[in-house]
C-alpha cells in the first residue's frame, strides 16, 4: 500500500479557523460560529477546533469545542456558586465572565501533538489515538500549513475500502 503523507490530506491553513492567543474565549466562540452551516440535510457542519498564534503568527495551541466547555468549568468555580444555583445563570453573568477568559489561558498547547508535512499520515492517526484529540496541526520549517482531522482520515479510509 502507497505511504500517504501529511500534506496529502491536511486542510491548508488558508482553509481553517485561526485566532490569536491574546484574545478571549468570546472571540473562539464567534470564530467557531463563523464555520458552522447547515448541510442539505440539515446538519450542522463546521471545524470544531482553532489554531491558535503568537504575534508572529507562530502556532502556539489549539483551542477546541472543550476547551471552552473547560472555560464555563473555569468561571463556574471563580463564582463560588453551587453548580446547581450556577445552570440558573449560565447563560448570564458567568457566561460573560468565561468569555472575557484569554484563550492562552484554556487552549492545548501545541506540545501536545503536530507532524511535519513529509511525515507518514500515520504518524498524526497515533498521536490521535494516544493523545485522545480530533485534530493535528501540520508545520513545515516550525510553520504551521494546514491541519489533519480525524474526520478526514476516516472518511479517506472509508473511500479505500
Amino acid at each position: 500500500m502507497k505511504k500517504v503523507l501529511a500534506k496529502e490530506v491536511m486542510i491548508p491553513v488558508s482553509d481553517y479557523t485561526i485566532v490569536k492567543e491574546s484574545g478571549t474565549v468570546k472571540d473562539a466562540i464567534n470564530a467557531l460560529k463563523a464555520t458552522f452551516f447547515l448541510d442539505e440535510k440539515g446538519i450542522a457542519q463546521g471545524h470544531r477546533s482553532l489554531l491558535v498564534v503568537n504575534d508572529h503568527d507562530e502556532l502556539v495551541g489549539v483551542m477546541t469545542v472543550r476547551s471552552i466547555l473547560q472555560a464555563l468549568v473555569i468561571a463556574e468555580k471563580d463564582s463560588g456558586m453551587s453548580k446547581d444555583y450556577l445552570w440558573v445563570y449560565l447563560l448570564g453573568e458567568i457566561h460573560k465572565s468565561a468569555g472575557d477568559i484569554p484563550i492562552k489561558k484554556v487552549m492545548r498547547s501545541k506540545k501536545v501533538a503536530s507532524v511535519k508535512v513529509d511525515d507518514d499520515l500515520m504518524i498524526a492517526v497515533e498521536l490521535m489515538v494516544r493523545n485522545g484529540i480530533n485534530s493535528v496541526p501540520v508545520l513545515d520549517d516550525g510553520k504551521v500549513v494546514g491541519v489533519i482531522r480525524g474526520i478526514d482520515v476516516f472518511n479517506m479510509i472509508g473511500e479505500l475500502l
